[in-house]
C-alpha cells in the first residue's frame, strides 16, 4: 500500500479569541507543549481599529457641522456595540473580522514531532510570517502557531480595509474593494481567486522545503456542484477517522460559543430592563412631586370658583349697593386681601400650572413609550430563550453526530484488533509447527 500524502487545509474559523490565545484550553491540547506555539501579532481589536481607521474617522468628524452626523468611533459605528472576542455582523453584512486556519497534513501524515510534522512547522512558520506582506489590505491584528495539538496548524485573524471611499470616511471596512486593490478583481469570484492563491503559496512553500503533498480535490480550494456534496462529506468523515481528537475541540467550539453568545445577549437585555426600570421608577416620583404641586395650586382655583360663585342681593335703600351673607362677605374680604398681596404669585402659579401640565403629559407620554419599550425587552428575552433552545438542539444534534462517529472508530478499532489477534495466533501457530519439525524459524 502507497504511503498517503498529506493534505493542504486553509479553511475560514469560527474566531474563537480565547482557543487561539489559550485563555481557554480544550481537552485535546497538550499544555506541557503550549510552550512551543508561536505568536506573531496579538493585538486587541479597539486597538487595531483605532490604528487602521482613526486617522479617517477623525477627519471625517471634523468635517461635519451637526454632532448627530459625527461618527465618534468606528467599530461601535458599524456594530452597534463595544468590539468583542466574537465575530459581529453589522446590518449592511460587514463582518468585525475574519478567520483563516491554515494547516498540512494530519496526526497520521504530518504529527508534530516527527519528520515531515517539522517540515510542516516550517511551511506553515513561513506562511504566517509572510501572511501581512501578500495581503496588504488585510489587517491582522492577532496570529497563532498551535504546535501543543496534534497536528499544526496556523490561526489568522484580520479585517479588510480599503481605501479611496467618496461618501463617508476615506478608509472604511469593506472585504470587496479590499480584494479589489489587492489585486483579485471586483468580480463575484474575487474571493476564489484569493483562495487559489494562497492555497498555491502553501503548495510552493511545501516544494521548497521537500514535503510531498497529495493533488487538490474538490471542495479543497476548488469548486463543486451540489452532486459532489456526498464525496466531500465522505471526505470529511474520513478526516474525522483520522484524527477524532479534533471532535473534542469541535464540541468545545460549540459550547463555548453559543453559551458565551447567548448569556452576553441574556445580561446587556437585563442590565437594559434594569436601567429602564429604574428611569421609570425616577419619573414617576418625578410626576409625584409635580402632582403634589399641581393640588396646592388646583386647591387655590377651588376657592376662587367658589368665590366666583357667590350671589348678591340688590340693597333697598341704594340701588348700587348689594347685600350679601356675613360670612361670604368675610370670605371676598379675605380674598381680596390675599389677592391684593399675591397678585403676581397668581400669575406665576398659573404659569406654572400651565408648564405642570404640559409636564404631566410629557411624563405620561414618556411612560407609555417606556412600557412600550419594557414589553419589547421582554419580546426580545424571551426570543433569546427560544435561541438558545434552538442552540441546545443543535449542540445536542451535533454531539449525536459526533457520538455516532466514535462509536463507528471504536468499532473499526475493535476490527483491527481481532485481525491483529488472529494474525498473532496464525503465527504462533506457524512457529510451533516449524519448531516440530526441527526447522529454523
Amino acid at each position: 500500500m502507497s504511503e498517503k500524502l498529506p493534505r493542504i487545509s486553509h479553511a475560514r474559523g469560527r474566531g474563537q479569541m480565547s482557543h487561539n490565545n489559550r485563555v481557554h484550553v480544550y481537552d485535546n491540547v497538550d499544555s506541557s507543549r503550549t510552550k512551543d506555539n508561536i505568536t506573531y501579532v496579538k493585538e486587541s481589536l479597539d486597538i487595531a481599529y483605532e490604528k487602521c481607521f482613526g486617522e479617517a474617522q477623525r477627519a471625517y468628524d471634523a468635517k461635519q457641522t451637526r454632532e448627530d452626523r459625527k461618527i465618534l468611533d468606528y467599530y461601535t459605528h458599524l456594530f452597534g456595540e463595544a468590539p468583542q472576542s466574537s465575530v459581529a455582523t453589522s446590518s449592511k453584512g460587514h463582518q468585525s473580522y475574519y478567520e483563516i486556519v491554515v494547516g498540512v497534513g494530519c496526526k497520521d501524515t504530518c504529527p508534530v514531532g516527527s519528520e515531515k510534522g517539522k517540515l510542516a512547522t516550517k511551511v506553515l512558520d513561513e506562511y504566517m510570517r509572510g501572511f501581512q506582506e501578500r495581503n496588504p489590505n488585510f489587517y491582522v491584528f492577532n496570529s497563532t502557531l498551535h504546535l501543543d495539538e496534534n497536528t499544526g496548524h496556523g490561526h489568522l485573524n484580520y479585517f479588510p480595509f480599503a481605501t479611496g471611499y467618496k461618501r463617508g470616511m476615506e478608509v472604511q471596512n469593506g472585504h470587496a474593494k479590499a480584494l479589489e486593490q489587492m489585486g483579485y478583481g471586483n468580480e463575484k469570484g474575487s474571493i476564489d481567486k484569493w483562495r487559489k492563491q494562497e492555497r498555491q503559496i502553501i503548495r510552493e512553500l511545501c516544494q521548497k522545503h521537500g514535503l510531498e503533498i497529495a493533488e487538490e480535490t474538490k471542495g479543497r480550494g476548488k469548486t463543486f456542484s451540489p452532486n459532489d456534496y456526498k464525496q466531500i462529506k465522505d471526505e470529511v468523515k474520513e478526516e474525522l477517522r483520522a484524527d477524532p481528537d479534533i471532535i473534542d475541540e469541535i464540541k468545545g467550539e460549540i459550547r463555548e460559543e453559543v453559551v458565551g453568545e447567548l448569556l452576553s445577549k441574556q445580561q446587556h437585555l437585563v442590565e437594559k430592563i434594569s436601567k429602564d426600570k429604574q428611569e421609570l421608577d425616577r419619573l414617576k416620583k418625578e410626576k409625584s412631586v409635580f402632582q403634589s404641586e399641581l393640588d396646592k395650586v388646583e386647591g387655590k382655583r377651588k376657592v376662587l370658583d367658589a368665590v366666583n360663585a357667590y350671589t348678591a342681593t340688590p340693597s333697598k335703600l341704594n340701588k348700587d349697593n348689594v347685600i350679601i351673607p356675613a360670612a361670604q362677605f368675610n370670605d371676598l374680604k379675605k380674598t381680596a386681601i390675599e389677592g391684593a398681596q399675591n397678585t403676581r404669585q397668581q400669575k406665576e402659579l398659573r404659569e406654572k400650572k400651565d408648564t405642570l401640565d404640559l409636564r404631566e403629559k410629557t411624563l405620561d407620554d414618556r411612560e407609555g413609550k417606556l412600557v412600550n419599550k419594557e414589553a419589547s425587552i421582554d419580546s426580545k428575552l424571551k426570543k433569546a430563550n427560544d435561541e438558545t433552545r434552538k442552540y441546545k438542539n443543535l449542540y445536542n444534534q451535533e454531539q449525536d453526530s459526533t457520538l455516532s462517529l466514535i462509536v463507528e472508530l471504536n468499532q473499526q478499532k475493535g476490527e483491527a484488533k481481532r485481525w491483529e489477534n488472529n494474525y498473532n495466533s496464525l503465527y504462533a501457530q506457524h512457529v510451533k509447527l516449524k519448531r516440530s519439525k526441527g526447522l529454523e524459524v
